[in-house]
């Protein structure tokens, strides 16, 4: 007799006492629409057809289907449609709700009857080797005996036995997780699970880029190589010769920088954060419509014509400048 798991979520809201949800089925459809869902969380934050719970096979996943105010697990957001395993003691937040996977203990499945075992032949005799080295071997005169012939081997050749799979290097685990996006009987099979995993192989960088391409439009965790793209959308704001840090800072500011564009302090904060220097504007010190640009650098040399590059696409049209750059 063998036994399986099984599990219950505990419920807590702050209008209502405590309650529990037994997952004694595949699939367990959360929701606020009492006509579609089999656990009902009856609450305005809660959308019409929240999220699942998958219980066909341990671990047990969840999947948020795209609701309205979205789903966490452990206070980390549940990305749409996306599946995340669920372990013992997880919280599950939905609306005002929170939803605790609970094991509740052990309970036997029901026997299998074996089928009877079929009857045993008997295994024919072993012929004696002693005897037929006797009368069915001629050899020449002086010539030595021939040994006698061995006994069939029963086990295979140690090539041919089976062995369990090694893990090559960067394969996590013995099964795809594309499974579980399969129905469940196609998890029987190991090998399936297995040959999965060339293509996850294959395809799961794309895979997590394509889930995760939001990192790539924020300027602290874009690749570098990344960074051009975001220049050329952010009206080329930062050269490649500077520092990757430089960039990414500039790049941070963009939005600022250019509702700050033709006046004093977004040219002093551009510069700042371009050369690292210490910037000094002074306006009308050589006539009207003039100012004047002071660099006070205390350390490695600036590239003048970048600095005047800078100052002439961000200076109002009908001024004029003098830039000066003290070491």
């Amino acid at each position: 007799m063998t036994e399986q798991a099984k599990y219950r979520l505990e419920i807590v809201s702050p209008d209502a006492p405590p309650a529990q949800y037994d997952l004694a089925q595949a699939i367990v459809q959360i929701g606020r629409d009492p006509a579609h869902n089999d656990l009902v969380l009856a609450h305005g934050w809660v959308s019409r057809v929240h999220a699942r719970i998958y219980c066909d096979r341990e671990p047990y996943r969840i999947q948020d289907m795209g609701s309205s105010n979205g789903t966490q697990v452990n206070d980390l957001p549940l990305i749409a449609e996306e599946m995340r395993p669920l372990n013992v003691g997880d919280v599950i937040a939905i609306g005002p709700f929170r939803l605790t996977l609970v094991l509740t203990g052990l309970v036997p499945e029901a026997p299998v009857e074996e089928e009877p075992a079929p009857p045993v032949e008997e295994e024919p005799e072993e012929p004696d080797y002693s005897l037929l080295e006797r009368i069915g071997t001629r050899r020449a005169p002086g010539a030595a005996a021939a040994p006698p012939a061995a006994p069939p081997s029963q086990t295979l050749p140690p090539s041919l036995e089976e062995a369990p799979v090694t893990p090559w290097v960067g394969m996590p685990r013995q099964a795809s997780r594309w499974l579980q996006y399969l129905p469940p009987i196609y998890a029987e099979d190991g090998f399936l699970g297995r040959y999965l995993l060339l293509f996850e192989d294959l395809l799961g960088p794309i895979q997590q880029i394509i889930a995760h391409f939001d990192l790539f439009l924020n300027p602290s965790t874009t690749p570098e190589t990344f960074i051009p793209w975001l220049n050329d959308w952010m009206g080329h704001l930062v050269d490649e010769h500077w520092t990757a840090e430089t960039q990414r800072e500039l790049l941070r500011q963009a939005s600022w920088l250019h509702q700050a564009r033709g006046t004093r302090a977004g040219l002093t904060r551009y510069l700042e954060i371009a050369t690292g220097a210490t910037v000094e504007i002074e306006e009308n010190v050589d006539g009207p419509h003039t100012f004047r640009v002071a660099l006070r650098t205390g350390g490695p040399e600036i590239d003048r014509r970048i600095v005047e590059r800078i100052i002439e696409l961000n200076r109002p049209a009908h001024t004029s400048f003098r830039l000066e750059i003290i070491a």
